[in-house]
């Protein structure tokens, strides 16, 4: 199970960096539009790349989640239950890898409203 757990966060850590890296490129392909005004066009990517951001920030609580789980679970003996385990996944700070209900639930929220936190 830990492992199963640790894969899957990875995933969707993996499919995080996908959507980030396609809404820095589509504020790039905002900025290249001829048929905006320059206004419009700054207005629009500034909002992307917002998003962006803020998404990076939230790739990096990940990861760092996913470190500590897993310098937890090496301490761990053979006889590590999953109870045990399911214990390191709760004790950390990001609510998206702490609680399983919240798994991916970025997947499954609409994007595009920037967020500062």
């Amino acid at each position: 199970m830990p492992i199963h757990k640790l894969a899957t966060e990875l995933e969707e850590t993996v499919r995080q960096t996908r959507e980030l890296v396609r809404s820095v490129d589509a504020a790039l392909a905002i900025l290249m539009d001829p048929d905006l005004n320059d206004t419009e066009a700054r207005r629009q990517a500034k909002k992307r790349i917002m998003v962006s951001l803020q998404a990076q920030d939230r790739i990096q609580q990940r990861c760092d989640n996913i470190t500590r789980a897993m310098f937890q679970m090496r301490e761990c003996t053979v006889q590590f239950k999953g109870e045990q385990c399911a214990r390191v996944w709760e004790n950390l700070t990001l609510d998206e890898l702490s609680k399983p209900e919240l798994s991916g639930a970025s997947a499954r929220i609409p994007h595009g409203e920037v967020d500062l936190f």
